[in-house]
């Protein structure tokens, strides 16, 4: 023999809520009463009697510091008017109740015939007529809507939570064959139906059913009806006194269901009396409540269950995770846009993952968490792209001893300040904050979440990627584009793609250069070529002057006899006085051309930096060479006067001017 207990027994989760509000405002020590009967079961209101909770049978009677109104509801002039005459409204109503409410509003409004499958007198039905201002037609069976004329109206049918779901879909059926334009709302509570299946399922494989529950409650009577069609010998009770009086003859299986108002207690009762019959049990001490704990799972704070909605509004989920409550799923909790709906994202059947944050928030309800298993999994899923060891991107948080923190989808992520830079460490951290680069995974905790990351790694991957394509792509001769990087003595180190090439100092001006700072500095970006390139030394030469004309090649175009430029005063010999043309090109004023008169030294006329204006005499570009004078423009440049003696002949030492000269132009030729 065995007793089979259905899963669904004892209380749904809206009667469970509405008990444990009328359990706390009764805690309070204020008075307190519910409009009607919190639940259809004497033995909750009884107790809760017992507890200071009244009942008010009318408007009138419900005069109170808090009022309840019940998990069936109340029509919405009640609830404007419970509001005017107490200081505190606990509002219970199920929520699968509130949903049938609005659809019932919403269709009033829309011109359209709501049509309530359910029973008229019942409370709930009377509260769901309120929201369409009592225009709803409440009809129970295909023979009432065969009855009734619908011609000419748009219908909106929903269902009395409890309501008998063979029935509904029989009337469904019905209306549906008859022609008539509808809207078709299933708002048989999802529990109800669970435990009707359940019920059925039961009945059909057991030689005895039990159905445990007061007469006066709804749904408890449709178990009954659910559970008669499908095994005879089915026994409705609401305590465990009446089994006495029952006839059971040894049977092989005893099923049990009870109604959503039955409460667990009353259930046990039922049980443990039965158990006393060695007749109808192998067994003495059967406990309903542990029996009952193997049917359910076992929750706690932190853990990802999976489960299935059991109701949706603008506000908050249900979900059935198997516990012995349902839980809540709160907007802010479903995503992490809070501006999202439920209603937006859920239906009522899906079955999603959640996390427990609460198993019990004080009040008795379970607290869930979609968007944390979201986030959970975000998480998983960044880790497992970072477990394959690819670059990813990270924005640096803060600097804390040793090195940074980044975070990324949740997850943290350290970077040593060993692995901020391919060489070195860093000792001003700070300057890493807000800064944004990639980095790759050195260490990944799965469980705890946290990555140690280097970006060396990186970088050291990145200049090898560009020297690999460098080298793989430059040859001798190429003209390539360059930053300056370094400035030295001896030249200048140019970035080139990656890689740093030398640029000599011999090999960026066709004339002499003092200093490289003359032509270059630090940043520039210039054209160069390449020289040489040395894949397994790693070194390159570069030339800059190479892609620039040489200064002389077109002095005779530039500088034709007799044409008239300026310069400046570079150097003074004995002999005469150099004059910078342009870099790379100077001209010789021989001593004899500075002025129409005689002067002993260079320096009584002209003086180093001193700017000119001069004539071409003569050009020889082959001996790189320029005369050039300053008297054949009479002393326009206000080259010093004679302070007397007489005038040498300019033949006087030519030749030995001429030697010198050569000799000073030779040392500033390339």
């Amino acid at each position: 023999m065995s007793v089979i207990l259905a899963e669904s027994a004892g209380f749904c989760f809206g009667v469970r809520r509405a008990v444990q509000e009328a359990e706390k405002c009764a805690q309070e020590g204020l008075s307190v009463c519910t409009l009607g009967p919190i639940i259809h079961n004497k033995f909750v209101t009884q107790r809760l009697e017992g507890m200071g909770v009244r009942q008010a049978q009318t408007l009138m009677d419900a005069r109170a510091h808090t009022v309840i109104i019940r998990s069936h509801g109340v029509p919405p002039e009640i609830e404007a008017a419970l509001k005017k005459q107490c200081v505190k409204l606990a509002d219970v109503t199920c929520p699968f109740v509130k949903k049938i409410q609005n659809i019932a509003a919403r269709a009033y409004e829309e011109g359209k015939q709501v049509v309530i499958i359910g029973e008229k007198e019942h409370p709930e039905v009377i509260g769901i007529n309120g929201y369409c201002h009592n225009s709803a037609v409440v009809i129970n069976s295909s023979e009432e809507a065969a009855e009734t004329d619908f011609s000419g109206r748009e219908l909106c049918l929903v269902a009395q939570t409890t309501a008998n779901k063979k029935k509904w879909q029989e009337i469904v059926e019905f209306l549906r064959k008859s022609g008539y334009n509808m809207q078709v709302h299933n708002t048989i509570c999802s529990a109800t139906g669970q435990r009707q299946a359940e019920a059925a399922e039961l009945a059909a494989r057991c030689d005895v059913m039990i159905v445990v529950g007061c007469r006066e409650s709804s749904n408890t009577r449709k178990l009954y009806e659910i559970c008669r069609q499908l095994c005879k010998r089915t026994y409705a009770v609401e305590s465990a006194q009446e089994l006495s009086a029952l006839e059971i003859d040894s049977p092989l299986s005893i099923g049990i269901t009870a109604g959503a108002s039955t409460p667990d207690w009353v259930i046990k009762e039922v049980v443990n009396k039965m158990s006393e019959r060695e007749d109808m049990l192998k067994t003495q001490d059967s406990d309903f409540l542990e029996e009952m704990d193997k049917t359910l799972v076992k929750i706690r704070p932190g853990q990802v269950v999976k489960g299935y909605v059991v109701y949706v509004n603008d506000n908050e989920a249900g979900v059935n995770v198997g516990y012995k409550m349902d839980g809540f799923i709160s907007r802010e909790e479903l995503t992490a846009d809070g501006n999202i709906s439920p209603r937006d994202i859920l239906k009522e059947g899906d079955e999603i993952e959640v996390e427990v944050l609460k198993v019990n928030d004080g009040n008795g309800n379970v607290i869930l968490s979609k968007k944390a298993v979201d986030e959970r999994l975000a998480k998983d899923k960044k880790l497992a792209e970072i477990n394959q060891g690819e670059p990813f991107e990270v924005t640096v948080k803060e600097a804390v001893k040793g090195g940074v923190l980044a975070n990324v989808d949740g997850i943290t992520v350290f970077i040593p300040g060993s692995q901020l830079r391919e060489r070195g460490y860093v000792r001003d951290l700070s300057q890493y904050v807000g800064k944004t680069f990639k980095v790759k995974a050195l260490e990944v905790d799965v469980k705890k979440r946290r990555v140690v990351a280097s970006r060396a790694q990186v970088l050291k991957q990145e200049r090898e990627e560009k020297e690999e394509k460098f080298w793989s792509n430059i040859h001798e001769g190429d003209i390539v584009k360059g930053i300056v990087r370094r400035i030295t003595d001896f030249g200048a180190f140019v970035d080139v793609g990656g890689v740093d090439g030398l640029l000599h100092i011999s090999d960026i001006a066709w004339y002499r250069l003092d200093k490289v700072t003359d032509v270059l500095k630090a940043g520039d970006e210039i054209e160069v070529v390449v020289l040489a390139a040395d894949r397994e030394k790693g070194t390159i030469s570069l030339g800059y002057k190479q892609l620039h004309a040489k200064p002389w090649e077109f002095a005779f175009e530039k500088y034709p006899v007799g044409s008239v430029v300026k310069g400046k005063v570079v150097r003074l010999a004995a002999f005469g006085a150099f004059v910078n043309l342009e870099p790379g090109i100077d001209g010789l004023v021989h001593i004899s051309e500075i002025t129409d008169h005689y002067i002993k030294k260079v320096e009584e006329a002209l003086s180093v930096g001193q700017e000119v204006d001069v004539m071409v005499l003569d050009v020889n570009p082959e001996a790189k060479k320029i005369s050039l004078s300053i008297k054949a423009l009479g002393g326009q440049n206000g080259a010093g006067e004679a302070d007397g003696g007489q005038e040498e002949p300019a033949e006087a030492g030519q030749e030995a001017a001429e030697a010198e000269s050569e000799n000073a132009f030779g040392a500033d030729a390339e």
